[in-house]
């Protein structure tokens, strides 16, 4: 079983997230993904703290908390110990769009 993140992994990570949608804002599916696997490897590349996670861990935690902290689906869709980042950071035009980048992310909302 994949170890879990932890407040003080996710910080790189939520500290991303507005460069990340800035980065994805408008773009299809496959180009979002692209994306997010490109921010992934850097991130882990350039963050020793993030070194013990894998880039697919990345990659997949990075579209969950873009969703998570804007609100998109029901609070009740996220992970028990996540749902405290539940709509903190909202987009700049408000969208709830899901971020379809990752679906396979054990937990990713209602896209399970």
């Amino acid at each position: 079983m994949a170890e879990r993140w932890t407040e003080s992994d996710e910080i790189y990570l939520r500290k991303l997230i507005p460069a990340y949608r800035k980065a994805i804002e408008g773009k299809d599916v496959q180009t979002t993904k692209k994306i997010t696997l490109e921010m992934s490897e850097v991130l882990h590349r350039t963050t020793p703290g993030l070194h013990h996670r894998s880039i697919e861990s990345i990659n997949q935690r990075l579209p969950y908390l873009d969703n998570l902290m804007a609100g998109v689906f029901e609070r009740s869709n996220y992970a028990l110990k996540d749902q405290r980042l539940y709509a903190a950071l909202p987009r700049e035009d408000e969208s709830k769009s899901p971020n379809l980048a990752n679906t396979r992310h054990s937990y990713n909302g209602a896209l399970r």
